[in-house]
């Protein structure tokens, strides 16, 4: 497996030591290893596997680098920048920031900033993990300008239900008990109804009396997720499949799990099963369980434990 730039400690030292060799010519190991800190006995064996590779070659009695080491340095390079400004690009800090006054609030008044409902909200006066200083003057419901900010919103990630539908070559959502579905998504308080295509959507309408998300849905879903909003996807196995990709995607990428539970809708009248589906089976296994066991009834699958931490 590929090993990202900024993680192959091996290569970036390689890399560093061939620098050097460039910067300073006539400099000899202890030279090179006081700059990196690192032993001369190291400095020997990055040198060693060096040559092996064909990045250095020994020329009247120096150590130069070879045309393969210097394409390797410059590819490598441009490419540990191109990492490095991705991961400023997903940190960058903010200064200042748009929220919904929570209150009456004055311009210059401390505010505590918090999530609710997908929506930064600003209490006046209240301490909250992230403050800030209202740059206006602002009622209740207005949007007001926050700076001088301080600390993180405290915010859990938001909840997920995934309800699969048959797909319309097995029937669609015709003959699914709405009312079973109904129960699930009375239960669960969804914040946001998306679907992941016609057949999520028919089902989700009945089921709900109410609208739903159609365009976009995964990034609709993840967004909603990422701002603590609890989340109902309806869809066919292969829409709530690219929803499970997105989370795991999510996992890898900044180590943060979403909690979720799954509950395929299936015809009524439709028999017990005794085994989960080998698509559930991978699903769980995404999630980080063994495996969601649910009958053919659409019995729930566990709530899985994430772990918010990096």
């Amino acid at each position: 497996m590929k090993v990202a730039p900024l993680r192959d400690l091996r290569r970036n030292t390689e890399l560093l030591i061939l620098v050097e060799i460039i910067q300073s010519p006539s400099a000899r190991m202890k030279e090179i290893a006081d700059k990196l800190d690192v032993t001369v006995q190291a400095v020997s064996q990055y040198l060693a596997a060096m040559r092996k590779e064909g990045l250095v070659r020994e020329q009247k009695g120096r150590i130069r680098p070879t045309r393969k080491g210097m394409q390797l340095l410059q590819e490598h390079f441009t490419a540990l920048k191109q990492e490095v400004d991705a991961a400023l690009r997903r940190i960058s800090v903010i200064d200042t920031c748009v929220a919904i006054a929570g209150g009456a609030i004055d311009q210059a008044q401390s505010v505590g900033l918090v999530m609710e409902d997908g929506m930064l909200m600003a209490y006046p006066g209240r301490k909250e993990s992230s403050m800030g200083v209202a740059k206006e003057v602002a009622s209740e419901g207005d949007d007001v300008l926050v700076g001088e900010l301080e600390g993180i919103v405290d915010m859990d990630l938001g909840e997920l239900l995934l309800i699969e539908t048959p797909s319309e070559f097995d029937g669609g959502s015709k003959g699914v008990d709405v009312p079973r579905v109904s129960e699930k998504l009375d239960s669960f308080s969804p914040g946001l109804l998306v679907a992941g295509d016609a057949v999520g959507a028919s089902l989700m309408m009945k089921a709900s009396g109410e609208l739903v998300t159609v365009h976009a849905p995964i990034e609709a879903t993840m967004s909603a997720l990422s701002k603590g909003v609890n989340v109902a996807f309806c869809g066919t196995k292969e829409s709530t499949d690219r929803v499970l990709v997105a989370i795991n995607d999510l996992r890898t990428a900044s180590g943060y799990d979403v909690k979720w539970k799954s509950y395929r809708a299936s015809p009524i009248g439709s028999g017990p099963s005794l085994n989960p589906s080998p698509a559930i089976l991978l699903r769980g296994e995404r999630a980080g369980s063994g495996g969601c066991r649910e009958g053919a009834q659409g019995e729930e699958g566990p709530f899985l434990e994430a772990h918010r931490g990096r």
